[in-house]
């Protein structure tokens, strides 16, 4: 099967990675004021992380099987046409039939809508 490994920066000394801390820092503080579904955002790339998250302590490793993730990139159900800027039903569409999304905010990003648990921990 194809998996995709993801990379999610934090202070916390955590076991999983839970959508339920949603809104908690300076980036998703915004977003949860636009929208209302939680999710937490991965890098697909190792080597980039925000000026934000330069400094973070810990750096969790996550594999996902990319069948599990909408590309919202390539779109191929129209969901950007269909929901016509409207984020929470987009997402919440994605939400029941996936476990994440992935789409381009000047790089590109993978949201997962549930918890999961890091198969690794670098303390950087």
């Amino acid at each position: 099967m194809n998996k995709i490994q993801l990379y999610h920066y934090s202070n916390r000394d955590i076991k999983k990675i839970k959508p339920l801390y949603f809104g908690n820092n300076l980036y998703t503080f915004n977003d949860k004021k636009a929208c209302t579904i939680k999710r937490t955002f991965f890098y697909i790339n190792k080597k980039f992380s925000e000026c934000y998250f330069k400094n973070s302590k810990y750096l969790y490793i996550v594999n996902v099987y990319k069948k599990n993730l909408y590309n919202l990139q390539i779109d191929k159900l129209n969901l950007k046409k269909k929901y016509n800027g409207n984020i929470n039903g987009l997402l919440s569409y994605c939400k029941k039939h996936y476990k994440g999304i992935i789409y381009n905010i000047g790089f590109d990003v993978v949201c997962l809508f549930k918890t999961i648990k890091a198969y690794k921990q670098i303390i950087r």
